[in-house]
């Protein structure tokens, strides 16, 4: 299975302190970039189409000024009419005199309410003839040729153009109205109005940011305009487009327009460039993004801080544990100052404690069982030399007919041979039992029978390993100690308990004292040794502790005049046992 890939904790403090200042960053840029959005756009959109709404009004009053001064002159039987009539229908010199005086006597009048109007007269279509003109007149000037800019109910608008004064060349804004004939004369009373009065108008509109206007007529052709290199003169727009907000899509790249239709059909639009109108949202990101860029650098420091504060800490542990591995666990103990490396300090040390517990527990463990090695090593002297005596006694016997002699020596082979052997440390319980009745067998003959021994074993417990000569030692105690070379009994039970294998050896005789007990448990002495194997209780001690540590218990019961009984508690591995309590024991099985 391939190892999982590591990652540096530095770095990943990094990404998630960044990730962490990103995240609140974006959501609450992305918000507020929305709502400044909208707010920004309906305040500019407010503003703008409301100047264009008030613009648009006031170029209505001009338009409505010029109509209704128009209608004044052209109204169905009123006394102008009725005196450009008789001037049409007459030949008199001296009528045509008067009727020409009295048209424009009325002219004056109307002249002089209206300061801004211009130029007036009337104009004759059917001959291109103009009349009663209240200002010298261009030579070839007409109507016909003017821009129309919009219409109404027998009116139409021109303009902006060149004014028809034959002494100027201003740009003005006009009207020419039909006047109603009896003979149905194709007559218009024409009027123009400065155009300074229009510019003025968008020189008065109040803009925070630049703002252009276009003058469309009601065909959509641009008649005058403040950005002539993008919105030139004569260029057709698709007014179409505008919607009833008044608000379009871009009609030329880079510009917003604004538009009002007026009553006579014409368009006045308000043009704002993209870039001027998105100015303030533009300076809102950019300081938006230096506010970020200072955000994540301040992360970043952050960052360089705690991993400082984490890093140092981690040195210290990992300085501590390697000082364990070499094999150094005496060094004092250190602190961080921070609770939470402190506490797994603290939990270390003590793990190094328990790690030096166990080396030490080890190391007596290895010098103990060197002890046993070299105490056994000392009871085997010669066993060679030893067993072929012993065999020239027992052919020697048999040669002689002296059979308990042969079975006596024979008996002491067999234990001599167990005891001194070299098949290991554990064997079966079987063999251990087998080698005890021959031991037993071969004391009883010494004996003379003087005592009896009871042998009750668990059958199922056959297979059961236990460490070599671990019960002869007891019985040897009990013969010796427990019956002191009179006549009594020897019971010993072998069987299974919780998990536990329990050999039981308990004896009839005369008991022991506290003392005595504690006396069988000390190194044995010279003296001690020269009795039977010459090796004590102390050996089985020394068994049990390097086999089984303090799993395996031995206890012995002991009062005077009623006996002592001896229990072995070995826990049972192998057959019965997949697996020891605590991995720091042999599994044997």
């Amino acid at each position: 299975m391939r190892a999982k890939k590591s990652h540096s904790l530095k770095r990943r403090a990094y990404f998630f302190l960044i990730l962490s200042s990103l995240i609140p960053l974006s959501l609450i840029g992305y918000i507020s970039y929305l709502s400044l959005y909208s707010l920004h756009n309906e305040n500019i959109d407010d503003g703008v189409l409301s100047n264009v709404k008030q613009l648009q009004i006031s170029m209505n009053n001009v338009f409505n000024n010029l109509e209704d001064a128009a209608l004044q002159l052209a109204m169905y039987n009123g006394k102008v009419a009725d005196d450009i009539e008789t001037f049409m229908n007459t030949d008199d010199f001296m009528t045509k005199y008067e009727m020409k005086k009295a048209v424009i006597d009325n002219i004056s009048p109307i002249n002089a309410a209206k300061p801004d109007l211009g130029l007036i007269f009337f104009y004759y279509a059917n001959k291109n003839q103009v009349l009663f003109e209240n200002q010298s007149v261009k030579e070839a000037f007409s109507p016909k040729i003017l821009p129309e800019l919009g219409s109404g109910i027998n009116a139409t608008y021109y303009g902006p153009h060149e004014t028809g004064r034959a002494s100027g060349d201003s740009m003005v804004f006009s009207i020419a109205r039909k006047v109603n004939l009896i003979d149905g004369a194709d007559m218009y009373v024409y009027m123009e109005t400065s155009l300074k009065l229009f510019e003025d108008l968008l020189q008065s509109q109040q803009y925070k940011l630049s703002v252009s206007s276009i003058l469309l007529n009601q065909e959509g052709r641009v008649m005058y305009s403040q950005l002539k290199d993008q919105f030139p003169i004569g260029q057709q727009i698709a007014v179409k487009k505008l919607n009833a907000a008044g608000k379009s899509a871009t009609i030329k790249q880079g510009y917003y327009v604004y538009s009002q239709q007026g009553e006579q059909g014409w368009y006045i639009l308000a043009a704002v460039n993209k870039k001027e109108y998105s100015a303030d949202v533009y300076q809102w990101m950019n300081k938006f993004v230096l506010l970020s860029l200072l955000s994540i650098l301040i992360s970043l420091l952050l960052g360089f801080s705690i991993w400082r504060i984490v890093y140092k800490p981690l040195r210290m542990i990992n300085k501590e544990i390697l000082l364990v591995t070499r094999s150094k666990f005496n060094t004092k103990a250190k602190t961080t100052g921070i609770v939470e490396f402190d506490g797994v300090l603290d939990q270390f040390y003590l793990m190094r404690g328990r790690l030096s517990e166990l080396f030490k527990e080890l190391e007596e463990k290895e010098r103990k069982k060197r002890i046993v090695e070299v105490e056994k090593l000392m009871h085997q002297i010669n066993p060679h030399f030893l067993h072929n005596t012993l065999n020239t006694v027992q052919w020697l016997a048999r040669m002689n007919g002296q059979h308990e002699i042969d079975r006596l020596v024979a008996l002491f082979t067999r234990v001599l041979h167990y005891n001194l052997g070299k098949e290991g440390g554990i064997v079966q319980l079987s063999e251990e039992i087998a080698v005890l009745q021959d031991y037993i067998d071969l004391q009883r003959i010494r004996y003379a029978y003087h005592f009896d021994v009871q042998l009750q074993v668990d059958r199922n417990l056959s297979d059961v390993q236990v460490p070599r000569f671990i019960m002869q030692p007891i019985v040897e105690n009990a013969i010796y100690h427990g019956l002191k070379d009179e006549s009594g009994c020897i019971r010993i039970d072998v069987y299974q308990e919780e998990g536990f294998l329990l050999i039981v050896v308990k004896d009839n005789g005369e008991g022991m004292s506290e003392e005595d007990i504690r006396r069988l448990l000390v190194e044995q002495s010279d003296a001690h040794k020269k009795v039977g194997m010459g090796i004590g209780l102390s050996y089985v001690k020394h068994m049990l502790d390097v086999y089984y540590g303090d799993v395996a218990s031995m206890n012995i019961i002991g009062m005077k005049g009623s006996g002592t009984t001896f229990e072995l508690r070995i826990p049972i591995y192998g057959p019965y046992k997949k697996e020891a309590p605590n991995d720091s024991y042999v599994n044997f099985g």
